[in-house]
């Protein structure tokens, strides 16, 4: 891990250094090409200025009516030695002389004036001189009076770039060393934040990965400081999520199993004691031994069953056979089970069930979640005592409640009545039967349906459970 820790760091670092390092290049490959062709513009303008005799003599030699300087055109030979005469005596590129015999850098190479000038017509056309243009041109115009204006323009003087010269080389080479040491500077600078950047990234990620390494150890305690406010600070914030909901799940999971290991133990050790009593004579197997070994069976049956649904509902494995079911049909059914037994406690339950109620469910699972409701109101309602069942439509859903009258849950424990095992203290206990199951059991077959439950103090001075379900379309 350490090395792949260290090839991100250097692909990043590599990354964002090499972004750097070639635009600093191609600026500076700009920067040099236009300071070279800026810098031939300049010194072939500023050369060309200086040919105002050459410039001056051809305007004064034109003649009208034999146009075109014809005397200029009989040869090479003609033209150079009149630009020779008319050079300036001091200039960049000119060959600085006094009027006389040509200088040698005007006699060979790059640097002969003469083969750099060239002489055109008024339209363009070519007279005499350098008979072809170089890519780096300048020309200036040729009048046959003062002012110069577009009234008199009788022809034009160009000039071709010359080859740079030592002085000129020199002036570049400078500049270019310039060029190159603020392009080092900036590749450095680059460098530099492409590390700093490159640090800042991968510090959290570096402690997201130990963070990771103890929670796949199994300490879910672990938690990250929140010191930054972008996507890697939201991140952390995840990760901090995540092992808080881990830590949870944690601790419901061994609650889980400790109190159905709890649970489960009660009836075994009843049906076991009666066993072995059985077997040592000290009971008969009669109805009384046979009823009382029969409750503690159904009881763990009941508990194992409850299991098994919260199991599947974890598992997302609870899917109920949906079809379009009428709730107060379902609820009218459950009382009348349920009557027997209320009335048998000196429970009176009163029902107000709204005809056509269509509901999507699974008509035996939400019959099962009524039974365990009337079971609950069975158990602890303190007799005598009454019990009242509605269903009502309200706003695109149909809602089912049982209140009951005292005793009654305080209210700030009344959200955790449907937790797994939960049991309030006083009346609400163990010793009414019942395995702290039920309704963790309604909740889950109720969220199966895409519904709700909750449950409030009733007016009625016990418990209000509401159940409330999505409507059919009719």
């Amino acid at each position: 891990m350490k090395r792949l820790r260290m090839s991100l760091t250097a692909k990043m670092f590599t990354a964002i250094a090499a972004t750097a390092v070639l635009v600093v290049a191609i600026m500076a490959l700009l920067v040099a090409s236009s300071m070279r062709d800026g810098f031939s513009q300049y010194v072939l303008t500023g050369e060309l200025a200086q040919f105002d005799d050459l410039a001056g003599a051809l305007g004064d030699i034109y003649d009208p009516e034999q146009p075109d300087w014809p005397e200029l055109q009989e040869g090479p030979v003609t033209w150079s030695e009149f630009v020779r005469l008319h050079l300036p005596l001091k200039g960049p590129h000119s060959g600085m002389h006094p009027l006389g015999p040509p200088p040698p850098e005007l006699a060979a190479g790059p640097m002969m004036v003469d083969q750099r000038l060239t002489l055109s017509d008024a339209h363009g056309r070519y007279i005499a001189g350098a008979p072809e243009r170089q890519a780096l041109f300048k020309s200036r115009r040729i009048c046959s009076a003062d002012p110069c204006d577009d009234t008199n323009i009788v022809g034009y003087l160009g000039l071709n770039a010359p080859a740079f010269d030592t002085i000129d080389n020199f002036f570049l080479r400078g500049q270019y060393k310039s060029l190159a040491l603020a392009a080092l500077i900036a590749v450095l600078i680059s460098a530099a934040a492409a590390f700093l950047v490159a640090r800042q990234l991968l510090d959290p990620i570096k402690r997201l990965e130990g963070g990771a390494k103890t929670l796949a150890a199994g300490d879910y305690t672990a938690r990250m400081v929140q010191d930054r406010t972008d996507e890697l600070g939201q991140l952390i914030g995840h990760f901090n999520a995540l092992a808080a909901t881990l830590q949870q799940t944690e601790q419901a999971e061994r609650a889980w199993i400790s109190n159905t290991s709890h649970e489960l133990q009660t009836p075994l050790a009843v049906l076991r004691a009666q066993i072995e009593a059985l077997q040592d004579g000290i009971r008969k197997p009669d109805r009384k031994t046979l009823a009382q070994m029969h409750s503690a069976l159904m009881r763990l049956s009941r508990l194992v069953q409850d299991i098994k649904v919260l199991s599947h509902a974890k598992e997302s494995g609870l899917g109920p056979a949906l079809g379009i079911e009428d709730l107060s049909e379902i609820a009218r059914d459950a009382a009348a089970q349920a009557q027997p037994r209320l009335k048998a406690k000196d429970i009176h339950l009163a029902t107000e069930l709204e005809a056509a109620s269509l509901v999507i469910c699974d008509r035996v699972r939400i019959g099962q979640v009524i039974d365990n409701l009337l079971q609950n109101a069975e158990r602890y309602t303190d007799s005598p005592g009454h019990v009242l069942m509605t269903v009502e439509h309200l706003d695109g859903t149909v809602q089912l409640t049982i209140q009951d009258t005292p005793p009654t849950v305080p209210q700030d424990i009344m959200p955790k009545i449907f937790d797994r095992f939960f049991r309030a203290e006083g009346s609400r206990s163990r010793a009414f039967g019942g395995s702290g199951l039920g309704l963790a059991v309604c909740k889950a077959i109720v969220e199966a349906h895409q519904g709700r439950i909750t449950a409030q103090q009733s007016l009625m001075g016990g418990i209000k459970i509401t159940v409330t379900l999505p409507e059919a379309n009719k």
